[in-house]
């Protein structure tokens, strides 16, 4: 009787146990650590790009962009297995 008490007592202990690690270990990918900077970035200031780079950027995309229409325009049939 006494072993079938401590038993119980000790199931019931780790049980609490478990429940505690649990509970304090649980991770929410969505709320970072609230204890660093301020702000929408939390303390990172993101670089000054100058307009210039954006424009040569937005031009090295469009040129991207027209180039894969075009060899899907002439290619095409390759590309579904035509």
């Amino acid at each position: 009787a006494r072993e079938a008490v401590r038993c119980v007592m000790l199931g019931a202990a780790r049980a609490t146990r478990v429940a505690h690690v649990l509970r304090t270990t649980q991770r929410h990918a969505s709320h970072g650590p609230k204890t660093y900077g301020k702000g929408e970035f939390r303390g990172f200031t993101p670089p000054h790009v100058p307009m210039w780079q954006k424009r040569v950027g937005e031009g090295f995309a469009t040129a991207a962009w027209l180039w894969f229409f075009w060899r899907c325009y002439h290619d095409g049939g390759h590309l579904v297995g035509m």
